[in-house]
């Protein structure tokens, strides 16, 4: 006890030293303070952030764009008085009394601070904590940053009355969860606006600034009544409240809104939504005529940051072409028609795309934008694009219909044809005809013959392709060779759609729009689309177009994208059954559908038709675009246009370019054809309205030239004029393989597929181990079978590509 006694002693001749040296501390930094009023450093109030909004078509809400801040700020008239008092309370007691210095807390922190040998954080009033926080580093917890928070509070407290510097902290402090401001925390933790807040509410959001983190109710239930009840007894304690309404207060539940954030919040069309904030952070919506009548704006958005912060930060309206019902419906589409067993699964891309305005009002860019693939945030309706193969033939009969070619034009149509353009070195070697003498391209088009085609792009030359796709409002670059006539050029579902879009109206190209409007947080309009269309086609010619392709659907390789009322549309089917592609239109909607594997061009058959593996699996059925994306097609636009009174196409005029509509019986049997020759079987059709698409198919085991499979099989009842597929075993071709060790990965993989082989594929890293990449890119190493191996097409070839 003598010990203590003694320390005890020791000790008490400190305090008033202390205090001493605390009372000196504060009227030093005060009158320091006091001498800086003088020299008018009172900064600009600074604009708080305010969120911004994405709306769909019809005005609703598809999401807040999430940022480091989700802020909308709020007059004090809207902060109801229960707020405003239990802020009060909790955070700064002496408010209404202080100059933006309360002293006496200044003295409890000072003498904290000194106890400890440093600088409290405590002691800072509502006007301090504000000015510290938006105009200094708060994170300089030091005697000067102090001075300067004193300094600025008591200036900013001359300048402005305390209902705008309490509105202005409340709206600025930061609550937990993402949630700036009083208002988004309201929404974010009770779901309501701050005008709604009780009491129970009003305190636990109160007592959440002190440690927004550590106390989120969410998290710590138990930490954030503690702290509410904390806020409670000071609004007793300052008269706030009453003891009734403490005790009713405090027994309250929390009643939290679900929880939600900026990752895991679902929406609808969140590609579409990705394309919009592209649109907007790149400033293409900036464009000459725009730039020229907003200058001013048009030099503040000059910058990425800068349209960064108008976006995230801004709090501006974008109103959208999206409808999130049609956009529901195509994702729903696509869920119900793409087959869902196997971790690797083709994948799908939809766009639909209103013809008079060019808006693009659905846009399905792969099956699962919040999954866990590593290609769910991949757009696959944009991008680079793939093969689009026959779905590109409509665009060389749009520019031979402009040429004025009639579509009764008829050509030789071989099931080979080899063709020998001026400008060529090598002749061009096509496959895919009728096997029946000459073909017009009413029938050419109906059965995508590629020898028909072929001959009449090398008539119309290489470029006409391309040209007529930019002509119809296509944004991917063609180049200019006669191969693009059956797709082998790289566009996107977008791009297709645009094309299809100008033919459904007739002829007149409205570019692709995706927002309609932009408005400021003020209200005020900063862009705005107006609607401009170009004539780049005559409406005769289109109409004739549109017949034709028609009968794609209703008599051709397009059966299964029928829809019951009038439409038009073209299959597309790439090398190697590696993409599949079909769009078309109605006098509505245009719509356009591709599918393939997102990973990369990998052959979509059965495995029975391929060695199947992880990296290169199979598909249920041989994918044409016929098949998936014929019924997507028709799924989208029977949803689409549900409700919508059935609307036929313009009549085309009368002349020898139409032909008369043929009348097709209800119902044929289908012969068998099983183990006849091409030449045979098309006789024993001959008469019976059925058509004839041979399939050649690698096989050994019997003749070459022989019919070994047919669909519909034999002795079905099927409707006049429908297609028999047949497929033929032909010898496999020899190829020589080529050289890609030293080729990066996609060359190599271009060069083995375009001479038939099937790639497979293994990675290594730098020391030669096995891995499984995040990516497909690298350099190849070695290749088996070796380069000048002769190998029959359809053969493996395995590369080993070294991750850089």
């Amino acid at each position: 006890s003598g010990s203590m006694g003694e320390n005890a002693s020791m000790r008490s001749p400190a305090a008033p030293l202390r205090g001493s040296l605390v009372g000196s501390w504060v009227l030093a930094l005060v009158a320091t303070a006091c001498s800086w009023e003088t020299q008018n450093l009172v900064p600009p109030v600074p604009e708080t952030a305010q969120t911004s909004v994405i709306l769909a078509r019809d005005g609703s809400l598809i999401v807040e764009p999430p940022s480091d801040e989700n802020r909308t700020s709020v007059s004090i008239e809207d902060i109801p008085q229960v707020m405003l008092d239990a802020v009060v309370a909790i955070e700064d007691e002496r408010f209404y009394l202080h100059d933006g210095v309360d002293l006496k807390a200044l003295g409890r922190s000072a003498s904290r601070g000194v106890t400890s040998g440093g600088i409290s954080g405590g002691g800072s009033t509502i006007t301090m904590q504000y000015v510290g926080n938006v105009f200094l580093d708060r994170s300089n917890q030091t005697a000067d940053r102090k001075l300067d928070e004193i300094m600025l509070a008591r200036q900013f407290e001359e300048q402005y009355s305390k209902d705008f510097i309490l509105q202005e902290y409340l709206n600025w402090i930061y609550f937990g969860a993402r949630a700036y401001g009083v208002e988004a925390a309201a929404q974010q933790y009770f779901a309501t606006s701050v005008s709604n807040l009780k009491l129970p509410q009003a305190s636990l959001l109160a007592g959440l600034i002190q440690a927004p983190s550590r106390l989120n109710p969410y998290d710590n239930a138990e930490g954030a009544i503690e702290r509410r009840e904390a806020v409670l007894s000071a609004m007793l304690r300052n008269d706030f409240i009453n003891e009734e309404e403490f005790d009713s207060a405090r027994l309250e539940p929390l009643d939290l809104a679900p929880e939600f954030g900026d990752e895991s919040d679902q929406y609808v069309a969140g590609h579409f939504v990705e394309e919009v904030k592209a649109w907007i952070l790149d400033g293409l919506f900036m464009d000459e005529q725009w730039t020229a009548a907003n200058p001013i704006l048009a030099d503040e958005l000059a910058t990425y940051q800068a349209r960064e912060d108008l976006l995230f930060r801004g709090g501006i309206t974008v109103r959208t072409t999206v409808d999130p019902a049609m956009q529901s419906r195509a994702e729903a589409a696509v869920e119900a028609i793409l087959p869902t067993d196997g971790s690797v699964k083709p994948d799908a891309s939809v766009v639909v795309i209103d013809p008079p305005t060019g808006e693009v009002v659905a846009m399905v860019g792969g099956r699962d934008f919040f999954g866990d693939s590593s290609f769910a945030k991949v757009n696959l309706a944009m991008g680079t694009g793939r093969q689009a193969g026959s779905s590109m033939k409509p665009l060389a009969l749009a520019e031979a219909l402009d040429r004025g070619i009639p579509v009764t034009r008829q050509f030789p149509a071989p099931a080979t044809i080899e063709l020998q353009p001026p400008d060529l070195i090598d002749p061009w070697k096509v496959r895919g005809g009728s096997r029946t003498g000459v073909s017009d391209l009413v029938d050419g088009t109906i059965w995508s013959r590629n020898t028909v085609y072929a001959q009449l792009a090398v008539e119309l030359g290489a470029g006409a392709v391309g040209e007529m796709a930019a002509k119809l409002g296509m944004s991917s670059p063609i180049a200019p060779v006669y191969a693009s006539v059956l797709g082998t050029e790289n566009v996107t579902t977008l791009d297709l759609a645009a094309a299809y879009s100008t033919f459904a109206n007739r002829g007149i190209r409205h570019d692709a729009v995706f927002v309609t409007e932009i408005v400021d947080a003020d209200g005020t309009t900063i862009w705005e689309h107006i609607p401009t269309g170009e004539r780049v086609l005559e409406s005769a010619d289109v109409d004739q177009l549109t017949w034709v392709l028609s009968q794609v659907i209703e008599r051709g390789t397009g059966r299964d994208a029928d829809i019951g009322r009038p439409a038009a549309g073209k299959t597309g089917t790439a090398q190697n059954y590696a993409d599949a592609t079909f769009a078309g239109y109605t006098p509505n909607y245009a719509a356009a559908v591709w599918v393939g594997f997102p990973q990369g061009q990998i052959s979509m058959v059965p495995c029975n038709r391929k060695s199947c593996t992880e990296e290169d699996p199979g598909t249920p059925i041989q994918v044409a675009g016929g098949t998936y994306p014929a019924r997507i097609w028709r799924e989208v636009m029977t949803a689409v246009h549900a409700g919508i009174p059935e609307q036929e196409f313009t009549t085309p005029p009368p002349s020898i370019a139409t032909p008369t509509t043929i009348v097709l019986p209800d119902s044929v049997d289908v012969p068998d054809l099983f183990g006849l020759t091409v030449d045979v079987a098309v006789a024993t059709l001959d008469g019976s309205t059925l058509s004839l698409v041979p399939v050649e198919v690698v096989d050994t085991t019997f003749a070459p030239g022989t019919i070994i499979n047919q669909a519909p099989p034999p002795l079905s009842a099927v409707p006049g004029g429908s297609i028999v597929t047949v497929e033929v075993a032909v010898e496999p071709e020899i190829r020589t393989v080529p050289v890609v060790v030293g080729l990066a990965a996609n060359p190599a993989r271009r060069a083995l597929r375009r001479e038939g082989f099937v790639v497979q594929e293994r990675f290594v890293d730098r020391n030669g181990a096995p891995i499984s990449p995040e990516n497909t890119a690298g350099d190849v190493i070695g290749q088996v079978p070796f380069a000048g191996t002769q190998a029959a097409a359809g053969t493996s070839v395995e590369i080993v590509i070294q991750k850089r």
